[in-house]
């Protein structure tokens, strides 16, 4: 699978136009991380989003395993609209590769699509409400 077919499954991108996938790719980095590898550390500030295109990550909160993610899972994606502290550390379990977007970079992109914000905006409220519906149980 290509970055763009990657990108285009991500909810909050997958309305976006070919075109747009390509601007969001000709703004997100490659990186690779080996086993044991922390990608992002609980409380640092957030400033970038994650997409997981090989390997797997494990989800720690104080220490604790919460879960994995894998090829095509994301993370982060609070992080290009806020510098809040990061919830959880996210490490890298398998030799990993991923596509990163600074929120800076995301932030000018949305000022030429603003189509993207828009998306963002209904993913991230349907996910609050998720977490919102598990508090309430």
């Amino acid at each position: 699978m290509t970055n763009a077919e990657f990108l285009a499954r991500v909810p909050i991108f997958e309305s976006c136009t070919p075109a747009q996938i390509a601007s969001i790719l000709a703004l997100a980095q490659e990186h690779a991380y080996t086993p044991g590898q922390i990608i992002v550390t609980q409380g640092t500030p957030g400033q970038a989003f994650y997409l997981i295109t090989s390997g797997r990550v494990a989800i720690e909160r104080d220490g604790l395993a919460l879960g994995a993610f894998g090829q095509g899972d994301f993370f982060g994606e609070m992080s290009l609209l806020d510098s809040a502290p990061r919830s959880a550390t996210i490490r890298a379990i398998d030799l990993t590769r991923c596509l990163m977007l600074s929120s800076w970079d995301f932030k000018s992109l949305l000022e030429s699509h603003p189509a993207i914000a828009i998306r963002l905006l209904e993913v991230l409220s349907r996910r609050l409400r998720v977490a919102d519906e598990r508090l309430a149980r």
